[in-house]
């Protein structure tokens, strides 16, 4: 293979946020460069001046795109359309043909033969963005396309938001999501979605666990002066101290993440706050020297799509004040660490703020993967999690050591706030006795950080995905006509 086919181009709506998808295609553009491949960026977010296409038409969160999403998936009077199904077709396919154009034009500009497309082609957040990426792998059968299915549109509770009355559209997207083409090759993250893929469409995908560079080095941050700066939404107004003790869930703030669970976690945490004072060597790997004054602070790192989940977001920030815990949050201070420059004030890298937190409680009801518990364990962090349907089934086994929040068969929903969800007092209760027994066992601790890393690294370790993705590349290349 001559080093020119060494090139590809990743797509998807944004690349350079601190969702998963972005992190994950950071990782892996990075591990692909180490060894010898030129991978280019094709979404709405690539900064000015950097490398790649910048496509503002791929966002989702355009009042363009949430306009016509509107228009797609809003039920009609009677259940049935009352809108001419044609005039909203002919939109889709003339947005499409405009960005099918610019993604051609720069694939044909610099030679690239393989294309990289993350979620575009499993969930219709811009269907025209979708329309136009199927029309080029069908009209363009020498160019090799990976789709990567990171979430299925049809699976998991956000499935009821993409049912649409448009008969027209209902075909097109099941002409045109997670295709049956010659030139394409399916990756899911789990095989609960490469069965559920097998199910619908008789598509035969692989399973590649996503990645995660265990080696990397992250600047470090003054983590008594992060904890400063979070901003504080319920509880005790003082800003967050170097003797409080932390809690992060540091995924999204969207609804899949139930991180009404983790706010419940940490008010459990507090009614035992005479076992936290009387720790003799204090708490945790940083040995916090919990006291009377002291707080159990629930920390939300993440920002990131905040406006698109602001209900929800209202909604915890409720449950927070009514429950009595202290919740802190760090989105207008923590950006992606591609973004973050050293010596930039008041921004902090987002894989560095797990130095600032003592335990993570990771709490989400659906994930395609779970990439927050893999970061812990790398950041070497006790972790609390709620047994999602991917993690018992492909990740659990992976990770020796972690306190049990129950599973999703277990929960129960609170009548109040909208009916978030409720853990089981009876699994709360074990789950914080165990964390207290953590966090106070030194020995134990620093037992469970090590085992977990090594075993977790050899299961999704960056260098072996990375070889995995180059050998399918390889099959595409050698596979896509001449």
């Amino acid at each position: 293979m001559s080093t020119a086919d060494q090139k590809t181009l990743e797509v998807h709506f944004k690349l350079f946020g601190t969702d998963g998808v972005s992190l994950q295609s950071q990782e892996l553009s990075k591990a692909l460069g180490g060894r010898g491949w030129h991978v280019l960026p094709c979404a709405c977010d690539v900064p000015p001046g950097a490398e790649g296409l910048r496509l503002p038409e791929l966002s989702y969160q355009s009042p363009e795109a949430v306009a016509l999403r509107q228009r797609i998936f809003s039920p009609a009077q009677g259940g049935s359309s009352t809108r001419p199904d044609g005039a909203l077709v002919e939109q889709i396919r003339e947005r499409a043909r405009g960005i099918r154009r610019r993604v051609e034009d720069y694939v044909d500009a610099h030679q690239i033969r393989l294309l990289h497309i993350r979620n575009l082609m499993s969930l219709p957040y811009n269907l025209p963005a979708t329309l136009a990426l199927h029309e080029l792998a069908t009209g363009r059968p020498d160019l090799g396309f990976l789709m990567q299915h990171h979430d299925i549109y049809w699976e998991g509770p956000n499935a009821r938001n993409f049912v649409t009355p448009h008969r027209q559209v209902s075909d097109l997207m099941d002409r045109i999501m997670c295709p049956a083409l010659p030139n394409a090759r399916h990756v899911l993250i789990n095989p609960i979605a490469a069965r559920a893929l097998r199910t619908r469409k008789g598509l035969a995908g692989t399973v590649i666990p996503d990645g995660f560079d265990f080696g990397r080095e992250v600047p470090p941050i003054d983590e008594l002066a992060f904890r400063g700066k979070l901003q504080i939404l319920a509880g005790d107004s003082r800003p967050v101290r170097g003797d409080d003790l932390v809690v992060a869930m540091p995924a999204r703030i969207a609804i899949n993440k139930a991180i009404e669970l983790a706010i419940q976690f940490v008010a459990a945490l507090d009614r035992y706050r005479a076992a936290l004072e009387n720790a003799p060597d204090g708490l945790g790997a940083s040995r916090r020297r919990f006291g009377a004054d002291s707080s159990v602070v629930l920390a939300l790192p993440q920002g990131e799509d905040l406006q698109d989940n602001r209900p929800y977001f209202e909604r915890l920030v409720a449950y927070a004040r009514h429950a009595k815990i202290k919740l802190a949050y760090g989105g207008e201070i923590v950006v992606p660490d591609a973004r973050f420059r050293e010596g930039e004030p008041d921004r902090y890298p987002f894989y560095g703020t797990y130095q600032a937190a003592d335990f993570v409680c990771y709490s989400p009801e659906h994930e395609g993967f779970g990439n927050q518990a893999i970061e812990t364990v790398w950041a070497k962090r006790p972790l609390a999690v709620l047994e999602y349907p991917v993690f018992k089934r492909f990740v659990r086994n992976h990770i020796p050591h972690y306190i049990s929040l129950g599973d999703t068969g277990q929960l129960t929903q609170l009548p109040e706030f909208g009916g978030l969800h409720q853990l089981r007092p009876d699994v709360l209760g074990q789950a914080v006795k165990t964390a207290i027994t953590l966090l106070t066992d030194h020995g134990m601790e620093k037992k469970w950080a090590e085992e977990n890393f090594t075993e977790l690294r050899a299961f999704c370790g960056i260098d072996t995905v990375a070889a995995q993705y180059i050998h399918l590349y390889r099959q595409l290349l050698a596979t896509a006509a001449p």
